[in-house]
């Protein structure tokens, strides 16, 4: 804060300041400032540096004091720590310390007394220091914690296996029926998959090949449980060798009259990948077609799942060991959800797997949002009620410790952040995100 001294201006007073101010000090000091003996000189007293957020740096050092006239006596500087508090006098006093400094005056001249020199003016006060702006305070440090781990990544991201080297050469089948199934033979060989960018197929067997690819297009399920005297598959892989590689497909079974599944598989010397597709509204009942989102009931050499979201009244991933092997599966990424849709018969378990399975399940990102009604523990397989390796579920989580061929979870709902394969993002125009 600022505080006032007085100075002589001049390192030699006159006669008439010595004899001002040689009275007492509360009567000479207004007359001394009235006759120009002293001027006044501001300072700034620096208090403590107001205390900082402990997340900001030190202050800044206090602005020095504005220095002090060249010519200011010694005894004046001895002063400069003091403060002059003492308010003006009345106007009365004001008065009379006027007439004591005329008599004083008059005293104290000479009979002949040389012309006064002019006096050296005064020194302009010293200008009084702006005030320092305390510095803004410094962002608040905001600690950086680590995020926690995503969600398995969406369908946008990068997927996890490759269709086969050099699968663009491979010979090309169109498939164009609507209301019908088509059948596509890979002889033996290779074929490359195409579906029309403008509308949906009907269901598609895949069969005799040793690599197959499919990417992209609509599927629609036909108004029947059953096509050409057998269950209805949206997608049907049957006596292939290699690797079966299915990315990018929308697969509707939301339709009036139609049971169908998914995608079911017969080769169990084939390796089926599915990636990035979406399975909607499919139908079933105990007494007819059971709606799998996907059976591998003939058997397979390996199944790899990355991407994939799925919706029945029925069932949903019925992956144990039924009519045929299975060498190993992976199921990443995943989530299947139940609805009450007609005719709605049994059925409401969405992951099916056996105690008696000796191949390896991992799974990793698998949700299951039960049917409206139908609790969690009894909605996988084995249910909480098992009697040989029941689930165990905890915070809605379910384990099987009792079967050690799974390793992973199935968390109950649907992703935080949304289906895997969010609706309209597959299908006709697909454009793939890419392999990792």
């Amino acid at each position: 804060m600022p505080r006032s001294r007085f100075v002589s201006p001049r390192k030699s007073v006159s006669a008439t300041c010595r004899a001002i101010m040689g009275g007492g000090r509360s009567r000479w000091l207004a007359l001394a400032i009235a006759a120009g003996c002293l001027v006044p000189v501001t300072t700034t007293v620096t208090g403590a540096a107001e205390p900082v957020p402990a997340a900001d740096t030190a202050a800044p050092a206090p602005a020095p004091a504005p220095a002090q006239p060249a010519d200011a006596p010694a005894a004046a500087e001895a002063t400069t720590d003091r403060t002059a508090t003492q308010p003006a006098g009345s106007a009365r006093a004001s008065a009379s310390a006027a007439a004591r400094a005329d008599r004083l005056a008059a005293e104290a001249s000479t009979p002949a007394p040389a012309p006064a020199p002019a006096p050296a003016p005064a020194p302009a006060p010293a200008p009084k220091p702006a005030p320092v702006a305390a510095p803004a305070p410094a962002p608040a440090q905001v600690e950086q914690v680590a995020a926690p781990a995503p969600a398995p990544a969406t369908s946008g991201a990068a997927l996890s296996w490759a269709p086969p080297a050099g699968y663009a050469n491979y010979p090309v089948t169109n498939v164009t029926a609507t209301d019908s199934l088509t059948t596509v033979s890979g002889r033996g060989g290779d074929v490359l998959i195409k579906l029309p960018t403008d509308r949906a197929v009907g269901p598609i067997t895949i069969t005799d090949c040793r690599n197959a690819v499919l990417i992209g297009g609509s599927i629609k399920a036909l108004p029947s449980s059953k096509v050409d005297g057998h269950d209805q598959r949206a997608i049907y892989v049957r006596n292939c060798t290699g690797t079966v590689h299915i990315e990018g497909v929308h697969i509707n079974g939301a339709v009036n009259g139609a049971q169908t599944d998914g995608i079911a598989a017969n080769a169990p010397k084939a390796i089926l990948q599915i990636q990035n597709v979406r399975v909607d509204g499919l139908r079933g009942m105990s007494t007819g077609n059971h709606a799998d989102v996907f059976q591998p009931w003939g058997g397979l050499r390996e199944y790899r799942i990355d991407r994939l979201t799925g919706s029945s009244n029925f069932q949903g991933l019925h992956i144990f060991e039924n009519t045929g092997p299975i060498g190993a599966g992976t199921i990443r990424n995943t989530n299947i959800f139940g609805h009450n849709d007609a005719p709605v018969d049994k059925g409401g378990y969405y992951i099916w797997t056996d105690c008696n399975d000796d191949y390896p399940v991992a799974l990793d990102g698998v949700y299951v949002a039960p049917r409206p009604g139908r609790p969690f523990g009894q909605s996988v397989w084995p249910s909480v009620t098992h009697k040989q390796c029941a689930a165990t579920v905890a915070n809605g989580v379910a384990t099987w410790p009792k079967d050690s061929s799974i390793t992973g979870s199935v968390r109950e709902g649907r992703p935080s952040s949304g289906d895997f394969v969010p609706a309209g993002s597959v299908g006709q125009n697909y454009t793939s995100p890419g392999y990792r």
